[in-house]
């Protein structure tokens, strides 16, 4: 390994994805003590993860990482505590990661971010009540959205099939559809059936109007943007507020983590939503989601822990 691959993992992990040629990468975060910093992983494989001895390679960064998206099979953007956007990118012979880019505009950490369809744009949002559209070919600003939430923006889904569209929900119980390329752009979407604050968004693939909703309470539905966001289906997914969503890439599975250490998966396929499994093999709060190539589960959290699951067909 190169010498200037952190010596360790930190303890609270906090996101996770795939690379486009399958390796995994995740962000761990020091959440105690005088100074917030993180670093950024990289493994050839799932078992690997997270044992530093085995790593590809591991750079450490300024501060503590909300949220992270492989873009290709080598760029990686993070979205950092300190409000920082960050592209690093994985390069070979050797292999290590790279800091390409680093741009802070938002005032408070970036809480989430969202890939749009043809992987023409990023957008993030952060607890400074901000979203951003990001140009990844410039990697400059193209649009600033302030305020689009009354408190923390909690999560930003990007539409899977049209570049121009997402969905974000935020602390003031509030969802909201984005269109940009609408003179006023935002559109308030029903909160029915929820009778707590909306804290986590993620859109269905393939499809044009619908997208799951997840609140404080541990209830997520599917809501129909044909019809006002009405809701087509909601299930007790959890018992705390649901944190991150995730469709699995080729089934109708979505995976869902809260404020616990259980990982649900969910088939939405028909009207009558079923669990599949729910695990409860994490120590800790989990906080990252990701399906492989081979449509494997994995998560992360805060017990230092990066695991696959296995779901019943």
């Amino acid at each position: 390994m190169s010498s200037s691959i952190p010596a360790m993992v930190e303890n609270h992990l906090d996101a996770i994805d795939f690379t486009t040629d399958g390796k995994l990468i995740f962000g761990s975060s020091n959440l105690t003590g005088r100074y917030w910093n993180g670093s950024l992983w990289c493994f050839k494989t799932i078992d690997d993860a997270p044992d530093v001895e085995k790593c590809s390679t591991g750079i450490e960064v300024s501060s503590g990482i909300c949220d992270l998206v492989c873009l290709d099979d080598k760029r990686v953007v993070l979205g950092l505590d300190s409000g920082c956007l960050e592209v690093y990118k994985l390069e070979d012979e050797p292999e290590e990661f790279k800091w390409t880019l680093g741009a802070l505009e938002h005032d408070d950490s970036i809480t989430s971010l969202s890939l749009n369809s043809n992987k023409s744009s990023l957008v993030s949002v952060g607890a400074d009540k901000c979203g951003k559209v990001w140009d990844l070919v410039t990697m400059a600003t193209t649009s600033t959205y302030r305020p689009i939430h009354g408190g923390i923006v909690w999560q930003v889904s990007c539409s899977t099939t049209d570049p121009n569209i997402f969905v974000t929900c935020g602390q003031d119980s509030k969802i909201v559809l984005f269109d940009i390329r609408l003179p006023k752009p935002a559109t308030l979407i029903d909160t029915y059936p929820f009778k707590c604050s909306t804290t986590a968004v993620c859109w269905k693939p393939l499809s044009d109007n619908l997208f799951a909703v997840g609140d404080e309470s541990g209830v997520i539905a599917i809501k129909d943007l044909r019809l006002s966001g009405s809701c087509l289906s909601s299930w007790d997914a959890h018992k705390r507020r649901i944190f991150k969503m995730s469709f699995s890439k080729s089934k109708l599975y979505l995976a869902s983590c809260a404020d616990d250490t259980d990982v649900c998966v969910t088939n939405v396929e028909g009207d009558n939503p079923l669990v599949l499994c729910k695990s409860d093999v994490h120590d800790d709060f989990v906080r990252g989601l990701a399906w492989s190539l081979e449509n494997d589960l994995v998560s992360c959290g805060w017990d230092k822990k990066v695991l696959k699951h296995d779901i019943a067909q």
